[in-house]
């Protein structure tokens, strides 16, 4: 809510910070004085936050003693016990009235002085960044990032800031040690990429409107040389630690400063790119004989990249000895081949000009991986053995970045089982992300029995569970018996690590059962139950997109069906996944997702009267019964209104009447029936007709569900025929057809109001008295809504002109 007190008092104190005279100078002082107190004593959060947004104000008037004041200030926060309204705030109110939330707001204060003491600025940001609350380090990063990003305005402003900030952030951190350089890495990377970037942008706005401009930087300002600086630095950095991914990202970084927006017709502007990228590619070279096959990946990528989109003859002639320097490592190549999923794989000219040739580039990793297969013989057995231990370093997110280099240790374990059982034994460690492969090519070869007895001896250490049952994942010889030993024994394990196992072997067998292996659905249902006793429902972010699931579902009965729903009660929200579950029992019965979707409801219900009972309404991880919003279900469900209105309507209570329409009742009905369908309408008339009169009380909750859409006009006229005069059911009508939904300008209310009144004017003129008399009523409130809306936005135009110091005869 805003504090119009504080706002107009904000408002005022802008007007007077530019005012010389000695008489505002004291009263600003006086005011300084008291905000500085607040902030070095009070616990009251809503003094300290109104005294922060005040500062804000008095930044540029004082801009001296700000960024002192607020570092003493997030330094000595934390500590007190901050109260609300005079008393200690409650839990349930602390993720929004925190320590925390107040040390973000500082971060807001010196945005109007951040190039005036820029090293105290950054001291003060990156002692925030240091937090350990993610989202407080989090806003001091985007801040950072702010500072260190072009201003089109303020570039080229009067007067003009140039490359002034970008400049003297790059000697800020030019002058750590290296050892704190180091530390602060990650955020000196994310910085420089916005100073190195080759566009700029500069925005200005009014009380109407907000005008954005976008262009490229120029070389002048001092660009060119804290492009150098920033450089030298990011090489700097490179050179610190032999980390791969810190060297791959400071390649990122580098590559940044190799881009350009677009070319330029000055030539001291082409000059300085083509410079940058000239030094880049320099850099890359001589890194190229020495460093990690990962970085060389990265580095021919990013020589590729400056290739393709060369600017310049120099630029072209760079990228080629980068690549020259590739072509000279020998193992790379090997490399590229079975790991390289960011390499180049063919003739740079070639693939330059034709798309044609990047298709052929898998198919001839492919036969390379195989040609690799057939030269391993005694004599170079421990140079592959070697080889394949450095190519196990290769990481990512995803292994499925790696398929060459998985089929190729798949292929190697079945031809060479004997080197297959040597990596995984004892370099257990270095091959654990490609475990899978290997055990899947000893399956399939002549020492298969070797290999059931090293994935037994994991499983009794309850080990590599999850992996061994992704081993199973085969067409043909499934191994059940084995694929059960792994449920039992994931099952002894209450970690993360046994629930994957279990799931996993659901998901293998849930596929093998496609395949026509009937053995498989009891194994499914073994794990089914024993998830059920973790409550972990995640089991179907693994399965939901298994077509075998739904050919698994189909002969199931009604017990096994209902094993299934009781899986997946737990859930806390029902995604797309779930809804993918459910919709393949509903196929079969939708009766019984129904009776699953009202358990939910009930539930809700029964933990929002807890909750409220306990005064602790805060949940990060709250349940959510119902999605606001269904993508399979609603087909299967829209066909049976009648049975989803009186499931819903058996749980409806007259003193849930008012918020029905906040409940998960209604947003199932809204879910299933998005529309106000004539259907629904229908069978809620049913209800209306009944007489009882919580019957109507649930007729008119669901249609407040659905408030504010032509389509309730009806159904509204024809409660009005029924309900007695200026009765409560004429609010909750009038509640209905007032609401708007999302509008927007100044006057939006105003126009969806005028809206609402032309749609019920007709009605005056109704053969049913009632609905006269309720046209009339209801007309009489919205206009006295529109003139009150419109007051409202007219004070809230004329507030923002006084903001931006609009004349009086300007529109």
């Amino acid at each position: 809510m805003i504090d119009l007190d504080l706002d107009l008092r904000l408002a005022a104190l802008s007007n007077l910070v530019s005012d010389p005279t000695p008489a505002v100078e004291a009263k600003l002082l006086a005011e300084m004085d008291r905000v500085e107190g607040v902030l070095n004593a009070s616990n009251e959060y809503d003094d300290i936050a109104a005294a922060l947004k005040v500062l804000t104000v008095l930044a540029s008037r004082f801009s001296f003693r700000v960024l002192p004041m607020l570092t003493a200030f997030v330094r000595s926060v934390p500590e007190r016990g901050l109260t609300w309204g005079g008393e200690p705030i409650i839990a349930s109110h602390r993720k929004y009235r925190s320590a925390d939330q107040l040390i973000r707001e500082a971060v807001d204060v010196p945005q109007s002085i951040r190039y005036i003491h820029i090293d105290a600025l950054l001291g003060f940001l990156l002692e925030i960044w240091h937090s350990k609350d993610k989202d407080t380090s989090s806003k001091a990063e985007r801040a950072l990032e702010s500072l260190a990003t072009f201003d089109l305005n303020l570039f080229y402003g009067d007067p003009p800031v140039g490359a002034r900030p970008q400049q003297e952030t790059v000697d800020y951190f030019a002058k750590m040690e290296n050892e704190p350089l180091l530390e602060h890495a990650s955020i000196v990377l994310s910085m420089f990429r916005h100073a190195l970037s080759p566009s700029i942008e500069g925005y200005t706005w009014n009380y109407s409107t907000v005008n954005i401009r976008h262009g490229g930087v120029p070389a002048g300002g001092g660009v060119a040389e804290m492009r150098n600086a920033a450089i030298a630095l990011l090489k700097r950095i490179y050179r610190l630690s032999p980390d791969v991914p810190l060297r791959k990202r400071v390649l990122e970084t580098l590559g940044v400063a190799t881009r350009r927006e677009h070319p330029s017709s000055d030539a001291q502007t082409s000059a300085m790119f083509d410079n940058n990228a000239v030094e880049v590619l320099n850099f890359l070279r001589d890194q190229v004989a020495t460093q990690e096959l990962q970085v060389v990946q990265a580095i021919e990528h990013d020589a590729y990249w400056n290739y393709y989109h060369s600017a310049s003859t120099p630029i072209t002639e760079a990228a080629l000895e980068v690549r020259d320097a590739v072509a000279q490592r020998a193992e790379y190549q090997i490399y590229k081949d079975l790991i390289g999923f960011e390499g180049i794989h063919g003739v740079w000219e070639e693939l330059k000009d034709s798309h044609a040739a990047w298709e052929d580039c898998d198919k001839a990793r492919r036969e390379a991986a195989e040609r690799y297969l057939q030269t391993i013989n005694d004599a170079n057995y421990d140079e592959w053995r070697d080889r394949i231990l450095e190519l196990s370093k290769a990481r990512s997110d995803d292994l499925a970045m790696f398929p060459i280099f998985y089929d190729f240790l798949k292929s190697l374990a079945q031809r060479l089982p004997a080197m297959a059982l040597e990596l995984v034994q004892d370099h257990e460690e270095r091959m654990q992300p490609f475990i899978i492969a290997l055990l899947r090519g000893l399956w399939a070869s002549d020492r298969a029995a070797e290999a059931l007895v090293l994935a037994k001896r994991w499983m009794a250490d309850r080990s590599k569970l999850a992996a061994i049952a992704k081993s199973l994942n085969v067409d043909q010889g499934p191994q059940f018996e084995l694929l059960a030993e792994i449920m039992d024994q994931a099952d002894r394990v209450n970690d993360a690590e046994g629930a994957a196992a279990i799931i996993e072997s659901m998901g293998i067998a849930a596929r093998l059962f496609g395949l026509g292996h009937v053995e498989a659905k009891a194994i499914f249902q073994k794990g089914m139950r024993m998830v059920a006793r973790r409550h972990d429902a995640h089991w179907v972010n693994g399965i939901w997109f298994n077509q075998d699931f739904r050919k698994l579902v189909e002969p199931m009965d009604q017990a096994e069906r209902a094993e299934v729903l009781a899986s997946i009660a737990s859930v806390r929200k029902i995604g797309y996944q779930a809804e993918e579950v459910l919709a393949a029992i509903g196929q079969t019965d939708p009766q019984a997702v129904l009776a699953f979707l009202m358990d939910r409801v009930r539930a809700e219900r029964d933990r929002e009267k807890r909750q409220n009972a306990d005064g602790d309404g805060d949940d990060e991880d709250r349940f959510e019964a119902i999605p606001y919003n269904l993508h399979t279900l609603d087909k299967l469900l829209s066909p049976m209104p009648s049975e989803l209105l009186r499931a819903v309507r058996a749980e409806f209570t007259a003193d849930e009447a008012r918020m029905f329409p906040y409940y998960a009742g209604a947003r199932l009905i809204k879910a299933v029936f998005p529309e106000f369908d004539p259907a629904l309408q229908a069978e809620l008339l049913s209800f209306s007709k009944t007489g009882h009169p919580t019957d109507m009380d649930f007729v008119i909750g669901v249609v407040r569900t659905y408030g504010g859409e032509v389509s309730i006009l009806d159904i509204c006229k024809e409660i009005i025929k029924v309900v007695p005069e200026r009765s409560s059911a004429w609010n909750e009508v009038a509640t209905a057809l007032e609401s708007t939904g999302i509008v927007t300008g100044e006057y939006g209310f105003v126009q969806a109001y005028e809206t609402k009144r032309e749609e019920i004017a007709a009605w005056k003129n109704d053969e049913n008295p009632r609905v006269q008399s309720f046209a009339v009523w209801l007309t009489e409130s919205l206009d006295q809504m529109i003139v009150s809306e419109r007051q409202r936005a007219d004070g809230g135009v004329a507030l923002r002109k006084h903001r931006y110091v609009v004349s009086r005869d300007q529109p």
